[in-house]
Formats: C-alpha cells, structure tokens, sequence
C-alpha cells in the first residue's frame, strides 16, 4: 500500500512525502516512491498512532462500566492504536496467574495493540520472573494497599519500568481524620490536599538519585511538583489536570471528580509552560470510565473522567488555536509513549509498525456524551466546542477506522510484550 502527497508530523517538523506500507510495517519514507494499491492523501496531515500510556479498562467484574472492546473503540474513534493498561482491576493485577488472564481478556477483545500493567503490593516482586508488564505500577495512596518503604525502594530497584501514583497515605490519612464528622466544603480538594502529591513526588525523586533508576510518574497536578523533577524522572499530565481546574469540581461534582485534584488555575497554566518547555514528557488519558450515576454526589463519587473519545480533538483544537503545535502532539503522545514503551511506534519511519492517523485538522463539532463508544456517558468536558479530529486510522497497515466506521475487529489488537 503507498500513501502518496502526506504531510507527516515528526516532533520537530512537517515533512511532504510518500508513505510505502508492507505488511505491518513502514518499508520506506521519502518522495516518488511507487506502490500497489495508491492512496493520494493530496497534503493531508499524518501523525503516528497515538500511544496512550494510562488508561483503566476496567472489564473483569466491573466490565459493566467498561471492558476491553467498547474501551478499545473509543480509543480507535480517538486515534489511539495502543494502550497501557492500569492494575487496578478488579480482581487486581497483581500476581502472574490474573496478569495472565488479563492477557487473554484483552487479547480475545480488543481493536488495538495494548499492554498490561502489574501492580505492587508487599511481597509480590516473585511474580516478575514470569511475566513482562509493561510496567510495574506503584500506589503511594493506598489503591492496592498501603506499601512500606522497603517495598518502595525495592521495585523501584528490582522492575524493568516502573509507574507511581505520587500520594502520600499518609497525608491522606492524616486529612481523613482531621475532617472525620465535620461538614466540609471542597472535602476531595482537602483529603487530597497539594501536600499528599508534593511529599510522594519528592521521595521518589529522591530515591532514583539514590538509587540511580528510572521513574514514570503518572498524571502530574501542581506547579510545586515540577520543582521535584530531575533526570531519572519522567512524567505525564492529563486532558483534564491541564485544561480543568478546582472551579470545574465545585461546578460539575463528580462528573469532575478525580485523583489527583483538579488543581488551581495557576498550577495549570505552569502545566501547560511545562508541557511546551518539555519538562512534561507526556500527555496520557488516565481513561478511568464509571456509570454516569456512580458520579452523581462528589463526596460518594469514584475518581475518574473517561477521556479516550476525546483527548486527540482537545488537544487538536489547542493546536488550532495556536496553544500547542502538532509536533508537541507527537512528541508526548507517540514519540515519547513509545521509546519508554520499546516499541518501534510512534514515528513514521522505515521498519516502524505502520500505525498512522489521517486527520482533518478543520472539522468542527460539539463533545456529546451520548456519542462516546465508551461505556461512560458523562464528561466534564461535555458541551464543548471542538475543531480537529481523526479520520482514518491505520494499526499495523490495516485501514482500522474510517468514515466513522470500524474496520478492524475484535481481538484484533496485538500484546506490545510480544512485538
């Protein structure tokens, strides 16, 4: 298959050339080139696949809020041709046999390529000899339970890639008994006060110095945490940490609720530097679907804003209004993603998987919850006004959604631990 007259998006810049397809991969990149099969794009843009780093499918016994097919369509619809998938299910991911069949779920239901996350808990490092998560998720905030500081230091020294969740239990405790039985207003934005996030992102900081190992952290929420980072870090923001604040979780409730915090107005607007500056090095959904009425009171709520859908045409439409560019796009949605990732994704250049997005950076629509392939019909974005979106996606050659449509079916999705 040749793709002829593309536009491509690279991180530093938009290249004209033909695209030559050969099975899965990438045979060549340049100009002139001749095929079978001739798509004429006549200068359309062309980014790699989106690679979306977190993202909670939920599926097992909460597959009424989301399960590997309906999650894996929004992520298609979206622009997203793999994901990284969280280990907080239900059961957990956190030991070989449910990492094993977490596997099999996936690779039986899913449209695109996908990887699994293994989950810490005291004790459970045995397991690693037998599994190859993509990365071994640590919970500072109690998630999966609490975890010493022995168990901290030694998947951070033992695990190939390692993911953290940066709250302190502690001061989240802490906060929980200081307003037990009292009427609090703002009570998520206090439980989990900027302090819980400062306090576990300067430990590990400090331990890959010590330790001289590298860390992900995940959905980064203040101006303070930036302050942290240093050379073994790397480190993610979300759709809604950068575009929402504390006033959108007052408004909207749960609809809004997630943890970390929406923060202020201030730390965003230093997110959105940072992100520019590339001090942040990624942009991930944190995809995390419940049933709309789970979210109706804040107090009660589960965190979570489901984002997959949504996330490329927010982030297209902060390029139309000149915020972002298209190679930021690329650089902390498929660039980056995939060199944490190993994987030969995320540029469009010989011998890489062939996942590409066509987009139509012109088109304008509304964000309509009921319109979502997800599960999760509810959004704090809802209502808003968007201008960019994907219109052809291909995963490893094959055209997998087009005109709306999906070509490509269930279980076609490939394990990355395998490729």
């Amino acid at each position: 298959m040749l793709l002829k007259n593309c536009r491509i998006v690279s991180s530093s810049k938009i290249i004209m050339a033909d695209i030559l397809i050969e099975g899965e991969k990438i045979k060549e990149v340049g100009v002139g080139l001749r095929g079978d099969e001739i798509f004429n794009l006549r200068g359309k843009l062309v980014i790699p696949g989106v690679i979306d780093l977190h993202v909670h499918m939920r599926d097992f016994s909460q597959k009424y809020k989301e399960d590997f097919t309906s999650g894996s369509k929004a992520a298609l619809a979206g622009g997203v041709t793999t994901f990284v998938d969280m280990p907080n299910s239900s059961p957990p991911v956190i030991d070989a046999k449910t990492f094993r069949r977490r596997l099999e779920e996936a690779g039986r239901k899913s449209l695109i390529d996908f990887g699994i996350n293994f989950g810490v808990v005291t004790d459970n490092s045995r397991f690693l000899k037998d599994i190859r998560p993509s990365f071994c998720k640590i919970y500072m905030d109690g998630t999966l339970g609490e975890i010493d500081d022995e168990t901290l230091r030694n998947a951070i020294r033992r695990c190939p890639k390692t993911a953290v969740h940066a709250e302190d239990i502690n001061v989240i405790k802490e906060n929980i008994e200081k307003f037990k039985g009292k009427e609090v207003s703002d009570f998520h934005l206090k439980i989990r006060g900027p302090e819980a996030e400062e306090k576990a992102i300067k430990k590990i900081a400090s331990l890959t110095a010590s330790l001289n190992k590298s860390v992900h952290i995940c959905h980064i929420s203040l101006r303070k945490s930036l302050e942290y980072l240093n050379e073994n870090v790397t480190c993610e923001v979300t759709p809604h940490h950068l575009l929402l604040t504390n006033k959108e979780l007052k408004e909207k409730g749960g609809i809004a609720k997630t943890n970390p915090p929406l923060r202020s107005q201030s730390d965003t607007n230093a997110l959105m530097g940072a992100l520019k500056n590339r001090r942040i090095d990624i942009v991930a959904s944190d995809h995390a679907p419940h049933l709309e009425d789970e979210k109706e009171d804040e107090v009660s709520a589960p965190p979570g804003i489901p984002n997959l859908d949504i996330m490329l045409k927010l982030f297209l439409t902060l390029v139309n209004k000149k915020v972002l560019t298209l190679s930021d796009i690329v650089r902390t949605m498929c660039e980056n993603p995939a060199r944490l990732l190993g994987l030969k994704k995320g540029e469009i250049k010989k011998d890489n998987y062939a996942d590409l997005v066509i987009l139509d950076l012109e088109k304008e629509s509304k964000i309509e919850v009921e319109e979502f392939y997800s599960k999760a019909k509810y959004s704090p974005f809802e209502g808003w006004r968007t201008k960019g979106c994907p219109e052809v996606v291909f995963i490893r050659g094959e055209i997998a959604f087009e005109d709306e449509d999906f070509i490509v079916k269930r279980g076609y999705g490939k394990w990355i631990g395998g490729m």
